[in-house]
């Protein structure tokens, strides 16, 4: 009885609710929680964002964990069994791209600036996530970083079924990498954290001007 109600515990303490809000026609969000990451929301700081499309899901934003990533893949499939095409990294910040590897896994091409590109490459990469795993624990300690597939220097479109998804490079702002996407047809864009309601944003990495 023990071992059961103990095993029951590590799953609650594993796996908590992350309902998937449909915000527009094919588009559908998560809401992270505000603070830092903790024990109690595992890292869920951010939204995150999957586009449906004729061809498979464009996703923004991959969550702060492999295992937040894995649990929101599983949520898109709940509403398509679709394969993740695509997925936008909007900037290197942990709770943006720190479950990237689980999109990759999944087969999924990561999309991203030449300034994540950057950033990956240089020794900032590593000593960002070490520096991350000595602040907050086990809870990143199954990050792998991953390179982007594909990456904006400045402007890039993609067409999907005829519908275009226009990247673009919105540097230097938040950090040196911000990438925003945007839908022409639908006049909607994902812009990552270039704004903040009713929190207060991470200046760190920012362009003082």
């Amino acid at each position: 009885m023990k071992s059961i109600i103990f095993s029951v515990l590590i799953l609650f303490s594993t796996v908590f609710s992350m309902p998937l809000k449909k915000v527009a026609d094919n588009i559908y969000m998560v809401k992270g929680n505000t603070g830092l990451p903790s024990k109690e929301n595992r890292g869920f700081i951010s939204n995150a964002y999957g586009i449906l499309t004729e061809e498979g899901w464009v996703v923004i934003d991959s969550l702060s964990t492999p295992e937040l990533a894995t649990q929101f893949i599983n949520e898109l499939k709940k509403v398509s069994n679709k394969p993740i095409k695509y997925l936008v990294i909007t900037h290197y910040h942990l709770d943006h791209y720190f479950g990237a590897s689980e999109f990759k896994k999944d087969g999924a091409k990561i999309i991203g600036s030449e300034g994540l590109l950057n950033f990956y490459e240089s020794g900032q990469a590593d000593m960002y996530l070490e520096g991350i795993k000595k602040t907050f624990g086990d809870l990143f300690k199954n990050v792998k970083l991953v390179k982007p597939d594909i990456v904006v220097k400045d402007k890039k479109s993609i067409k999907i079924n005829g519908k275009e998804f226009r990247l673009i490079v919105m540097t230097p702002a938040h950090t040196n990498s911000d990438l925003v996407l945007y839908i022409p047809s639908e006049k909607i864009a994902f812009i990552g954290d270039l704004v903040f309601k009713n929190r207060v944003p991470f200046v760190g990495d920012t362009n003082p001007a």
